[in-house]
């Protein structure tokens, strides 16, 4: 029998130049880099979206807080008009400079709340204990049905004393 030698040229020896490698890593630099696209897209869309219902809301004589009820899906500021005049009758415009603040509102809210809840509301604001003689706090701390209850009723907390 005849010997034969099968050791032939391998042609891809002479191209060894880790072309792979190279080509997984401009896939990873461009998929990093369409990522950070991506994000800055979505910041400058919302900044747009926010910029112009501020503006609607605005040149049309609308509380700005109404910016929060616009739904994510109305961007333009046609859609945003389109999107007010639907609701005309809910929202209504204010007249220039009495956008009142929160301390205004709470303070209208408390001059047409009965006597009862404002002396109620003043007493919880103000954190006073209970007035009562020793047989009502006793009372009160053998109705604790929890550690926790009892904490809450000696310490003013859940937690208990505090630790040193």
């Amino acid at each position: 029998m005849a010997q034969y030698e099968y050791d032939l040229p391998d042609d891809y020896d002479e191209y060894d130049s880790n072309a792979l490698t190279q080509v997984r890593r401009a896939h990873k630099a461009a998929t990093k880099r369409i990522k950070e696209l991506e994000q800055e897209l979505d910041t400058f869309r919302v900044e747009t979206r926010v910029r112009s219902v501020k503006e609607v809301l605005e040149s049309r004589g609308y509380n700005p807080r109404i910016a929060d009820l616009i739904p994510d899906s109305v961007t333009s500021a046609d859609e945003i008009n389109a999107w007010l005049e639907e609701r005309s009758d809910v929202f209504q415009p204010v007249q220039a400079g009495t956008v009142a603040s929160d301390d205004e509102q709470m303070q209208s809210f408390q001059s047409q709340a009965p006597q009862g809840q404002v002396r109620f509301n003043e007493v919880v604001n103000a954190g006073q204990a209970p007035a009562g003689d020793e047989s009502q706090i006793m009372a009160m701390i053998a109705a604790a049905k929890s550690p926790e209850e009892l904490n809450k009723l000696l310490f003013g907390n859940a937690a208990g004393p505090p630790a040193y």
